[in-house]
């Protein structure tokens, strides 16, 4: 099945939701109960994730021991009743965790050891804004598990300072000796979201790279940070003009690298949630109705100039009223909830959305055939031998399908096709797929 995978284009197909979600519970160590439950809170709050708590290095050890899926963050308190010169970094250490320091002592010698060790950040608790900061930091790093970056130097010794400051965050990390190989490695892997290139190379410099990529990518999917040693105070402007977005001038700390790495993944992320809070439907998280016809329209048309099939599909759920009224809305909810994971485990690299109530709507940019008839016979199965719970009872439902492969004159003519379809199913025994008129 083809999917719109260009970075630039304005509608790449993925049906499901962008939005991170944690894959594995946060770990705060920490022996002051009103300290553990304050940050606790703020988790939840800002994350929404699962917390566990440890008040001992004994605990720590056995939470990391029991718990499935592995903990990877953790925030640390220093001092411990069993464990009081930092020994539970050691610990993290040996379980591969990302560890956050939060502790009331604070120095140079302290920070030095602690950088030695690995840490992700040390935070004084006297600050103001360190618990906030602290909470915040370890959902990027939970985050960083999953986040590909991308560093550029002819440096040898340099590719390898920045690739272990990135491994430090927990980033994965690709890297390039020069702009042609770091051009082939965008290329062949989609998922990164940020590159870090040096100015002064040989061959291609890092204007004539950043400019190169962004010519392909666009800024709010590709994040650019140029880095320059030079005393030339035009080489921070010029990296900007040419498409960066943001610089770091040599010498800098792992402090600064570290800021600046995850402002501009942040900023990312904020993009990508606004996006998507103008693309999604709410409950579901599938995609609207304004962006299933926007993004619709333009693979309707893509099969069009090629003369290539193209199918569309209209999904109603059947007697849905009646489970409104039976059972009140809170269960029609968790029933197009359940619904709506189920059409976008099916159908997951197709336009799928939730066109409005108990409405979907599914765009395949390929020809008609058995197979796709059987893939919504596959879905119209897997929705009759499946209930929901709720109240004590087991709710069951069925849906009615329409599909359409006639092209027509718009993106509205196909989807007729499949509303009079869906309408020949409704109107019939529900429960089944319309298949278009003389397809087999």
């Amino acid at each position: 099945m083809t999917a719109i995978r260009n970075r630039n284009r304005l509608h790449p197909l993925a049906s499901a939701p962008t939005g991170f979600k944690f894959d594995s519970p946060i770990l705060v160590v920490e022996d002051q109960k009103s300290t553990a439950e304050y940050t606790v809170a703020l988790m939840k709050d800002r994350w929404g994730c699962e917390v566990l708590v440890a008040d001992s290095l004994k605990a720590a050890k056995a939470a990391l021991d029991s718990t499935l899926p592995a903990i990877k963050v953790a925030i640390c308190d220093l001092n411990l009743p069993d464990a009081p010169y930092g020994e539970v970094i050691d610990l993290m250490n040996q379980y591969g965790v990302a560890a956050i320091a939060l502790t009331g002592a604070y120095g140079e010698e302290l920070r030095t050891s602690l950088n030695k060790k690995g840490v992700v950040d040390f935070i004084p608790k006297g600050s103001v804004n360190a618990y906030e900061y602290t909470v915040g930091l370890a959902g990027r790093v939970q985050k960083n598990f999953h986040t590909s970056i991308l560093v550029v130097d002819d440096s040898l010794s340099a590719r390898a300072l920045y690739k272990h400051m990135c491994e430090l965050l927990r980033c994965k990390v690709f890297t390039a000796s020069n702009g042609y190989q770091a051009l082939e490695l965008l290329s062949q892997h989609p998922e990164i979201s940020m590159m870090l290139t040096d100015y002064s190379m040989s061959g291609m410099d890092g204007y004539e790279l950043t400019a190169n990529t962004r010519a392909k990518y666009s800024k709010d999917k590709l994040a650019i940070i140029g880095i320059s040693a030079g005393a030339d105070e035009e080489i921070s402007s010029n990296f900007l003009k040419c498409g960066a977005n943001d610089f770091l001038a040599k010498p800098f700390s792992y402090q600064e690298f570290l800021c600046r790495i995850h402002q501009n993944l942040d900023m990312l992320d904020l993009i990508q949630a606004n996006r998507d809070a103008a693309q999604r439907d709410y409950m579901t998280g599938l995609y609207n109705r304004r962006f299933f016809f926007e993004a619709g329209t333009t693979l309707y048309d893509q099969a069009k100039l090629n003369r290539s099939g193209i199918v569309a599909a209209m999904i109603d759920l059947d007697f849905f009223k009646k489970i409104n009224d039976q059972y009140g809305h809170d269960c029609g909810d968790l029933v197009i909830k359940h619904f709506a994971a189920l059409l976008n485990s099916h159908f997951k690299e197709m336009l799928v959305a939730r066109i409005g109530g108990e409405e979907f709507a599914v765009l395949l940019d390929v020809p008609y055939s058995e197979e796709v008839y059987a893939q919504f016979e596959a879905l119209r199965t897997a929705v009759y031998s499946s209930s929901i719970d709720f109240a004590g009872e087991k709710i069951s439902y069925t849906i009615s399908v329409g599909l359409s492969c006639q092209l027509g004159e718009t993106i509205d003519d196909l989807i007729k096709g499949a509303d009079i379809a869906l309408y020949q199913s409704k109107k019939g025994q529900r429960n089944q797929v319309v298949a278009p008129i003389g397809s087999f």
